[in-house]
């Protein structure tokens, strides 16, 4: 007789063979990875009370205590949930046990858009989670542990996130697209910026961090909307920092610095460790802008490499802008090759690295001096309206100072500008003096072919006419009209008064 083995092999079935059914919470969302032991919500409590930022988060859960968020209720609940998160994914959990909380109120209770959105909002700025090591019983009845992990830490966070579809027929109009720099740096964008060494790129980003952070309202002659700002150094430490801070400070008329410039030494840590601690930070204090010095650094990877820089901007990048946190981004770029103008260079590497920006800024020396440094920027990348206006800073060095002060540039300057197009460039060249195809070619850098194309669609709208001087049977020309430069824009900083199309200055060409 045949023994029943029914019950056996569904056994072997059930432990083997069978995936568990993906339980859903009410709200729609899935909780923790059933490869993952769930914490207790005591397990929970207790984690939290054992890591780095345990102090702020007794302050918070047993205290109630705001301050640390300028006595902003609504911050403190989202700074709250957010060190939750990193050990409990599940909405529920998290409601549970912000309720058990010195922090909750009636908003909490009474208001569920309220908690899904601060519960959501943690969940999608998530870069690692906590991944509690399981104990499995082995073959032979004991229990076997795995081996030491170098990491607490489980990739991205995001892994088992599951993208959601939505009708744009049921969203509302957005308002005006915010910039932290008037035209040039994006709320919740990557901005580069990038350039040859020697030329004060982290001076700038550190003199438009206290700008912002200040809450000054200007930047060398362009608008910024003020907020708290993080500097992300990954290249020199605090007290060198610390040095420079105070020189701008002294320079721009400031006793000390803003309370709301953040700093975090990132040297001696991992890249991860230090972006996700940077990401941290951004979601208890409120920050608007990230500075990172600088990506060579900060990738610990290959530059050239198009897999490294996507997968740097994915995994360690994405978080900041999905917070709505803009990042402004240091880099380098490549040296001179002879035949090169510098207007052509790109950011070191990969061309994914500027692909991946919403706006790359590049910063050039024009003039050295005795204490002085006089740079120009320009806007290369602009993917939601026209390229800025390119325009000069002048840095004054002293021991105890360091100041700046925006500088016009002259028409002959902006010639020169392959950003502007060839028509603009031309009429620019024309400002001064009359002159023929050849000497404007001279001045812009365009070639004399393009200079006559432009010339015959100028003198189409009457914009230039022949003087009658004529040399090698090609007549001189002069502006019919005083120069105007339909490439400057109200400032409004949202595009809206300009063709918005999305081009990219490559090789001295504006490619649309």
């Amino acid at each position: 007789m045949i023994p029943d083995r029914a019950e056996p092999l569904q056994k072997l079935f059930e432990r083997h063979v069978r995936r568990p059914e993906t339980p859903s919470t009410a709200n729609g969302h899935r909780p923790q990875s059933a490869s993952i032991a769930a914490l207790s919500d005591e397990q929970v409590l207790e984690r939290c009370r054992r890591a780095h930022n345990a102090p702020k988060f007794e302050r918070l859960y047993d205290l109630g205590d705001t301050g640390e968020y300028g006595s902003d209720h609504s911050r403190a609940d989202q700074g709250l949930i957010s060190m939750m998160a990193f050990f409990t994914q599940d909405p529920d959990q998290l409601d549970r046990l912000f309720r058990g909380s010195a922090l909750c109120r009636e908003k909490w209770t009474g208001r569920a858009d309220y908690r899904r959105r601060t519960i959501e909002r943690a969940l999608r700025g998530l870069g690692d989670t906590y991944a509690p090591r399981e104990v499995a019983p082995s073959t032979n009845g004991h229990k076997t542990f795995p081996s030491p992990s170098p990491s607490l830490y489980k990739g991205s966070g995001r892994r088992d996130a599951k993208p959601e579809v939505a009708r744009f027929a049921d969203m509302k109009p957005p308002g005006p697209r915010h910039y932290l720099l008037q035209d040039l740096v994006l709320a919740a964008y990557v901005t580069l910026l990038h350039g040859d060494g020697g030329v004060a790129k982290s001076l700038l980003a550190l003199s438009l961090a206290l700008a912002v952070a200040g809450d000054s309202g200007n930047w060398n002659g362009r608008r910024v909307e003020g907020g708290p700002v993080l500097y992300l150094d990954f290249e020199l430490d605090a007290e060198e920092q610390a040095r420079r801070v105070y020189q701008l400070c002294k320079g721009a008329g400031l006793e000390r610095p803003p309370e709301r410039l953040l700093y975090m030494s990132a040297l001696g840590y991992s890249t991860r460790a230090a972006m996700t601690a940077a990401h941290e930070e951004c979601e208890e204090h409120g920050v608007k802008m990230v500075v990172i010095d600088s990506y060579g650094v900060a990738l610990s990877g290959d530059a050239e490499a198009a897999r490294d820089v996507i997968g740097f901007n994915t995994e360690m990048l994405e978080p900041f802008r999905a917070s709505g946190v803009a990042v402004l981004i240091i880099d380098h770029q490549s040296k001179m090759q002879a035949g090169q103008s510098y207007q052509s260079k790109g950011a070191f590497g990969s061309v994914f690295k500027s692909n991946l920006a919403r706006s790359v800024i590049q910063v050039e020396a024009t003039e050295r001096g005795e204490g002085t440094l006089t740079v120009r920027l320009r806007q290369k990348k602009h993917n939601f309206g026209p390229l800025a206006d390119p325009f000069g800073v002048k840095l004054i060095f002293s021991e105890e100072a360091v100041s700046m002060e925006p500088v016009e540039l002259q028409a002959v300057e902006l010639a020169e500008e392959t950003t502007l197009n060839a028509a603009d460039r031309v009429k620019l060249a024309l400002e001064d003096a009359p002159a023929y195809p050849w000497e404007i070619s001279e001045i812009t850098g365009l070639a004399v072919k393009t200079v006559k194309n432009a010339l015959t669609g100028l003198r189409k709208q009457g914009v230039v006419e022949a003087t009658g001087e004529v040399e090698s049977r090609t007549e001189q020309v002069r502006l019919s009209v005083p120069a105007s430069l339909p490439y400057k824009r109200d400032g409004d900083g949202d595009g809206s008064d300009s063709d918005s199309r999305d081009y990219v200055v490559e090789n001295g060409e504006a490619i649309f």
